[in-house]
């Protein structure tokens, strides 16, 4: 019976492979895909032509405030810090 059982399993393995080669075959083989027409290019810019010199845009103003500086968080107050391996002892 077990033998029964293995032979199917590779058939079915063999099965399942073909189809996946016929697949891949199949995809491969369908053709060039569809890129669109050429594209042409012209020499001459379609829309205004760009500024010799760059003009300066408006700035925001710069800050000249410092910020806050950072403060560290206050010391913990002591007390158990609830290790299990310390047996209750504080800090």
């Amino acid at each position: 019976m077990s033998r029964r059982i293995s032979v199917v399993v590779l058939l079915a393995g063999a099965v399942a492979v073909a189809l996946a080669f016929v697949g891949i075959v199949w995809a491969a083989g369908t053709g060039t895909p569809d890129l669109g027409g050429p594209v042409v290019v012209t020499a001459a810019p379609a829309g205004k032509p760009a500024p010799s010199k760059p003009t300066p845009g408006t700035l925001d103003p710069v800050s000249t405030k410092r910020a806050d500086p950072v403060k560290p968080p206050p010391p913990q107050r002591g007390g158990d810090d609830d290790d299990d391996d310390d047996e209750g002892d504080d800090d």
